[in-house]
């Protein structure tokens, strides 16, 4: 019993630390498109097949038969020193960085991570 609550205890933990910003758009078809044909259009106008995954601005995202789903997939620094330090996003790899704000060269420690 206590390995059970300890478990929920440690999921529940986690379910508050990771706060993973996610978003839902209605599913839209090419004008053109066939019935039965369930492609998805990212708002950029491209195409994706139903049921398949694919990475877009830091972001996972899902076509699903009524919606396609993304979610982020960058950590956010949290509890660093924000008088002394600073954060600086890199889009290339979708990741942050803290610096010390007068000496960009030097990293600050960072407590903790959000998803």
């Amino acid at each position: 019993m206590k390995a059970l609550l300890g478990s929920l205890l440690f999921l529940a933990t986690l379910v508050t630390a990771c706060k993973a910003v996610c978003f839902l758009e209605p599913r839209k078809g090419l004008p053109d498109q066939p019935l039965g044909v369930l492609d998805c259009v990212d708002p950029d106008g491209t195409k994706h097949p139903l049921e398949s995954y694919w990475v877009k601005d830091c972001n996972r995202c899902f076509c699903g038969p009524d919606s396609i789903s993304c979610c982020s997939l960058t950590s956010i620094p949290q509890g660093y020193d924000e008088d002394k330090c600073q954060q600086i996003f890199h889009p290339e790899n979708c990741t942050y960085s803290v610096v010390e704000k007068t000496n960009p060269g030097k990293s600050c420690p960072v407590p903790a991570w959000v998803l």
